[in-house]
């Protein structure tokens, strides 16, 4: 009987070359690696600043292996020529290249897009930066919680009040995950296209625009004069039981009524002022707050369990602890721990995608700095058309 082939990620073949730092571009390079595509991440003598951010297990930092699983590290001081015509070589034998530095400095490296275009047409060549390459902001430097603060996010966190930032990478991640999409469908094309790669341009501004407004701007959607306005809506509200936190949506008429029985509060269903959805969505907290002076006297299984029975879409919050205990979230894998010789236990956040023929493992820890620069500098002396 013959054996099963072995299934391998479905970027598998692919070379990814990775001049990034922090977040969005070695996260963008992440996503291509988790699924087979092998990343050289080339870094200054120093290191990714994202090396010297804690907490720390024997040098490694925790968000650096968190973003930068799987890749193969080598160390170029792209101040000296040598290191440059070295990356500029690494260039031409990949199929992407990813970076996220300042527009114009890949250019003065020799590195930039016109510079490598014609002696390697297949690439994809793609610069993740804070404002795009052109306008009055284009120079400036951003950061995740100076974008949330330029698109409105944190009023919106705040719900009109005081400015509240998302204690989240949103932007970083967003444009990473938007960008990483980009890359495929850019391949793609090439494929289709004679082998012909491009460029690809991102930015966290229109990233994050994109990612944190698309729902959010009802009120400029359609731009006559005459086009109805409406407040912002507020349904996140929170309900304290008797031992923990719970959250839920109630819009529809049944679900209102389920919600009803569930607290014992049949009574408001009688009343006319709760009769209409869109009063209930407009008076959101105070609906819950009706609702939720039973809950206090409640646990939280309880309250879950009784949601359960009459369908009501109720779900807990949780702390971490909680959430990698939670049985759904261990069944369906979203995270894996493996033992790493180097570093022991190891946790982290799965690929969150399967795939029926393609086989994705995340259980490969980040690269020491340099780590791999001996081995990709020999497979170039080796095969200097072809790393």
């Amino acid at each position: 009987m013959s054996e099963e082939p072995k299934m391998s990620g479905p970027c598998s073949g692919l070379r990814v070359l990775e001049l990034g730092t922090m977040v969005s571009a070695p996260l963008a390079g992440q996503i291509l690696a988790d699924m087979g595509a092998e990343v050289i991440k080339i870094e200054p003598p120093e290191g990714d600043p994202m090396r010297r951010v804690g907490p720390f297990h024997k040098g490694m930092g925790a968000l650096f292996m968190t973003v930068n699983r799987g890749k193969k590290s080598i160390v170029l001081d792209l101040k000296s020529p040598q290191d440059q015509e070295l990356a500029v070589g690494l260039a031409l034998s990949s199929d992407v290249l990813v970076h996220n530095m300042r527009p114009r400095v890949m250019d003065r490296l020799g590195l930039g897009y016109e510079a490598l275009r014609s002696a390697n047409p297949r690439l994809i060549y793609t610069s993740i930066s804070g404002f795009g390459d052109s306008g009055p902001y284009a120079s400036k430097p951003a950061y995740d919680h100076v974008l949330q603060g330029m698109t409105g996010v944190m009023y919106l966190q705040g719900r009109g009040g005081a400015p509240e930032p998302v204690r989240n990478l949103l932007v970083d991640k967003s444009t990473a995950t938007i960008t990483a999409n980009a890359i495929l469908a850019a391949l793609l094309q090439r494929e289709r296209n004679d082998g012909v790669g491009q460029r690809i341009d991102a930015s966290l501004l229109n990233a994050f625009s994109w990612f944190g407004l698309t729902d959010n701007i009802g009120n400029y959607t359609f731009r006559t004069p005459d086009a109805q306005k409406a407040p912002p809506l507020d349904i996140h509200h929170p309900l304290r039981t008797s031992d923990g936190w719970v959250i839920g949506h109630i819009q529809t008429d049944d679900q209102f009524a389920a919600a009803c029985r569930l607290f014992g509060r049949e009574d408001l269903l009688q009343e006319e002022s709760w009769k209409s959805a869109a009063v209930r969505i407009e008076r959101n907290g105070d609906m819950w707050q009706e609702l939720g002076q039973k809950a206090t006297t409640m646990t939280r299984a309880e309250v879950l369990a009784r949601a359960e029975s009459e369908g009501v879409a109720l779900g807990p919050i949780y702390t971490l602890d909680e959430f990698f205990e939670d049985p759904q979230v261990r069944n369906g894998d979203v995270y894996v721990d493996h033992e790493d010789p180097e570093f022991g236990l190891i946790r982290q956040m799965n690929f969150p995608v399967r795939f029926e023929r393609s086989k994705i493992d995340v259980r490969v820890r980040a690269p020491l700095l340099g780590e791999h620069t001996e081995e990709i500098l020999c497979r170039a002396k080796r095969e200097p058309g072809d790393l």
